[in-house]
């Protein structure tokens, strides 16, 4: 047999190469979407805990004194005369103290705010008094 004629090659082609690079990114096509989908539904599930928590302190409040929290302007949760939540006790990976706010200016009607300034939220996320949630 003659050695130019002789194909012993170690190595893959070039339509084997591409073939593989297509289905490598057809799958990163598909999966991405869903990790970043996965990732912000686990924000807001944080985010969420986070309020559950802030609601119970309400209502600790209401059950006390017959009436919610008076605030006329929105303000920070920690430190509030209202609640026992301690620094950093609200802090999540993807949230600070600073993130959460109360507002209440009849003393019926509150709402709890999720700043999206601070997060990675696209908009407010909003916990109403009547147990409505928004945004997000």
């Amino acid at each position: 047999m003659d050695p130019i004629q002789q194909n012993n090659s170690k190595g893959f082609s070039l339509v084997e190469l591409m073939i593989v690079i297509v289905i490598v990114g057809l799958l990163a096509a598909v999966a991405v979407p869903i990790y970043y989908n996965n990732m912000y539904t686990a924000k807001k599930a944080e985010a969420y805990a986070a309020m559950g928590s802030i609601r119970t302190q309400i209502n600790y409040y209401y059950a006390e004194y017959g009436w919610y929290p008076i605030v006329d302007k929105k303000d920070y949760v920690i430190g509030a005369f209202w609640n026992d939540i301690k620094p950093g006790e609200l802090k999540g990976i993807n949230f600070s103290d600073s993130s959460y706010y109360y507002k209440c200016k009849d003393g019926e009607k509150w709402e709890i705010v999720v700043d999206k300034k601070t997060t990675f939220l696209e908009k407010d996320l909003k916990l109403k008094h009547d147990g409505s949630i928004s945004g997000g």
